[in-house]
């Protein structure tokens, strides 16, 4: 058979599967609340039981729960809560990705309920360890956008790709952020150009929660995932919220304003809509180095959502669009740039628009049975210059997943089959105006398509043992067959201690400068000619973690957890900088690169109203340099050893008053050499960070206040050649601290409606 009718056959393949299987969730999930005279509150420990049978469950911190479909056929699902008048839904032809619980408080003569939230769960009944940051968690800071709503995370760290763009990124498992597939409620996102700056463009007052997890995922949401995933859970347009503002400002000049409401047009239909705008426009330069220490920016972003519910037929819909505006600019001061031949400046702006829709249909006789349909459509464009140095490009992703999800005999055999789609066009160019680089331009673009079909089998036995393993085939159009197996197994050895262990393998097409945009802002040479020559990153990710859930008498627990995950490249995207100061060469990887992670982490409540959460971290990771016949072994550059953290936070009755206190403690990572391989430039030192914030709450009001980096730590000489930003010396992405001094910042929450 030709390649051609191989490839025809196989199109017809996945269009068959379009058209027959869709799907959502294998259990009913949801999430129970109450409303009291604070707001809206998750409900830990209420309790989820099918109408007259004994199956049943717990919700975590989070108020969320998962539960099999009953065994006995029953589909009144109730939810209750001590002080709460109970509530009961018939899931029969109702088809929905979460079912939600919003108790009422009882009205009680002289009895006041309250209860705190935690502001990092691990759920016990989840297959994977997740650690879930909750709305009360993204509270603890300012959290103005998702770059800035890790840092009470034990998991994800932070820091900046280079001196003068402002570009963020993350490390998960050791790994830089772009080996973390993110998820916008399980669609697929911040992939290729928007992983540049896509940190930065998700307003933390937006969300509802965010749920990290390390190691093999499940293989519904494509390959992509090799460290780990991080999903994003919006405020919903049923929220009863029905209006949320919060105005935000700093010593800097910062200004920030998000808005978001829900509208319950009639019992079916609900939209949500979320605003937001900020700027920055007074420089800042408190190292006097001259060049700014962060761009000055004006960003613009819109989202709206609709969900529509349809009981009687079974029918759920989700649809939204975003639209997105991002504009930067920095470099030299204009007093500094007077002491140059040429000003150096950055000039970058970005621009999206996306949209999607996720609809689910009950299909068959028995509940749980369903079908359902993910589509989504993004459009995303960068213009940067960095001095001399510009980068363009567009993106335009078109992105399908189809599913089909029941279970085989009873609901301990459950099972998921689907395909998916994915289309990427990327036209993208670069040009190197420096002189000494003969004014050089290449074409980065290319179009990538990837049609898979994948099966995932869950088993459970009475929640003391589940097994969650998947498999999926994908075609992609530069790369071939990919083939990716998964597994996750959750094992209770008791009833607090539960052992997880996950192996699978996961897949990558790299995007040279965008994954690595630091590069641009230097002036070394880039060796750009052969990247159209790289191939697909492949890597094997291996894990393993042990919780012990140890009750104390208040009901609560004390959670205590050892992970540790290794993942090996079979192939990964070499950035090399450590020849030659004058160079930068990209190129496929000849040896070995990994990457072994061990943690620990325990949440306790010390006392009513205070609360602990305290992690550390060992990172272990090496890559293989080639040059010639010559293989060089090297710990990888500006990777923290090792990360403490400690968060205290304390609460007043009825959370009047609330205090939160971070210290962050960060080991020295090995700094890159600047001449060859075997020119040891040292490391870089232990420096801590600490955070601090007081909040005041009221029904309607919230008034915060706090400071960052409050002993004002700076990595200090962050830009290398600075007297000459044209010359062959000059390099800003060498960081490994913050870039940021002390900041004090101020701001208001504002909630209307009923909650």
């Amino acid at each position: 058979m030709s390649f051609g009718m191989t490839r025809k056959y196989t199109l017809s393949i996945v269009l068959v599967f379009f058209s027959v299987f869709s799907a959502r969730g294998q259990e009913v999930t949801g999430r129970v609340t109450g409303v009291d005279s604070g707001g809206r509150v998750d409900l830990e420990g209420a309790a989820v039981i099918w109408e007259g049978t004994s199956e049943g469950v717990l919700t975590d911190g989070q108020g969320r729960f998962v539960i099999p479909l009953s065994k006995t056929g029953s589909t009144r699902l109730a939810a209750s809560y001590l002080g709460y008048r109970s509530c009961t839904i018939d899931i029969a032809g109702y088809e929905t990705f979460e079912v939600d619980f919003e108790l009422e408080p009882e009205e009680i003569e002289g009895v006041v309920i309250s209860r705190r939230r935690s502001g990092t769960t691990f759920p016990r009944l989840s297959t994977q360890k997740i650690e879930t940051i909750t709305g009360a968690g993204l509270l603890k800071m300012a959290c103005c956008n998702l770059s800035e709503s890790f840092e009470n995370s034990a998991t994800v760290t932070v820091g900046f790709t280079d001196a003068v763009s402002g570009a963020k990124q993350v490390q998960l498992l050791g790994l830089s952020g772009i080996y973390t597939q993110m998820m916008d409620e399980n669609i697929p996102t911040m992939r290729g150009l928007a992983a540049t700056y896509g940190w930065s463009y998700t307003p933390g007052p937006w969300l509802e929660s965010i749920q990290i997890s390390k190691g093999a995922s499940s293989v519904v949401n494509g390959y992509e995932s090799v460290s780990g995933q991080i999903n994003l859970e919006f405020k919903k347009p049923d929220n009863p919220e029905t209006l949320f503002v919060n105005l935000y400002g700093d010593e800097s000049s910062r200004v920030e304003a998000n808005m978001t409401s829900a509208i319950q047009l009639n019992d079916k239909l609900s939209t949500g809509i979320f605003l937001h705008g900020s700027t920055a426009r007074k420089g800042h330069d408190a190292d006097r180095d001259g060049f700014l220490d962060q761009p000055r920016t004006r960003f613009v972003n819109a989202y709206n959502r609709w969900m529509w519910i349809a009981d009687s037929k079974g029918i759920e819909s989700r649809e939204g669009f975003r639209f997105l505006y991002d504009k930067r600019e920095g470099g030299q001061t204009g007093a500094a740039a007077k002491t140059t031949a040429k000003a150096y400046t950055t000039d970058i702006i970005n621009r999206g628009f996306s949209l999607f829709n996720k609809t689910g249909i009950s299909v068959g006789v028995r509940p749980g049975q369903s079908l359902g349909i993910i589509t989504s459509f993004t459009n995303y464009t960068q213009d940067s210059r960095f001095g001399e140095r510009n980068y363009r490009g567009t993106q335009n992703t078109f992105y399908i997943n189809t599913l089909f999800s029941s279970f085989i005999s009873n609901t301990s055999h459950r099972y998921t089959a689907g395909a998916s789609f994915n289309f990427d066009d990327i036209d993208a160019g670069y040009r190197d105006g420096l002189p000494y680089n003969d004014n050089r331009g290449y074409s980065l673009g290319r179009r990538e398509a990837v049609g898979g079909i994948f099966g995932q089998y869950t088993y459970d036995w009475m929640e003391r043992v589940t097994i969650l393993a998947g498999f999926r085939a994908d075609y992609n159009s530069r790369y071939g067959w990919l083939y990716t197996p998964r597994i996750n197994v959750r094992y209770g050895l008791t009833e607090n201690i539960i052992l997880r262990a996950s192996a699978g393998k996961g897949y990558r097409a790299a995007n040279a400068l965008t994954d690595n945009i630091g590069v641009l802002a230097t002036s070394r040479q880039l060796n750009v000619e052969n990247l159209q020559e790289l191939d697909i990153e492949r890597a094997w990710n291996y894990g393993a973690n042990l919780s012990f859930y140890i009750p104390l008498r208040s009901s609560k627990n004390i959670i205590l957890s050892f992970d540790y995950f290794h993942t090996d490249f079979q192939n990964q995207l070499v950035v090399d900088a450590e020849r030659d100061s004058r160079y930068i060469w990209f190129y496929n990887l000849k040896g070995r690169s990994y990457a072994d992670v061990w943690q620990a982490d325990i949440s306790a409540p010390v006392t009513r109203g205070l609360d602990l959460f305290a992690a550390f971290r060992y990172n272990y990771t090496r890559i293989t340099y080639f040059y010639g016949n010559y293989r060089y072994k090297r710990e990888k550059p500006l990777t923290s050893r090792y990360r403490g953290l400690v968060n205290l936070s304390y609460a007043t009755r009825f959370r009047k008053w609330v205090f939160d206190a971070t210290a962050q403690f960060n080991g020295p990572s090995r700094l890159p050499a600047t001449e060859n391989y075997s020119a040891d430039q040292g490391n870089s030192p232990f420096f801590p960070v600490y955070y601090l914030q007081i909040t005041r709450n009221t029904k309607r009001l919230d008034i915060y206040a706090g400071v960052e980096n409050l002993l004002d730590y700076r990595q200090k000489n962050p830009i290398m050649g600075i007297d000459d930003p044209f010359g062959t010396d000059f390099d800003s992405s060498r960081i490994w601290g913050p870039l940021m001094g002390r900041k004090i910042y101020a701001g208001i929450r504002l909630r209307v409606g009923k909650f």
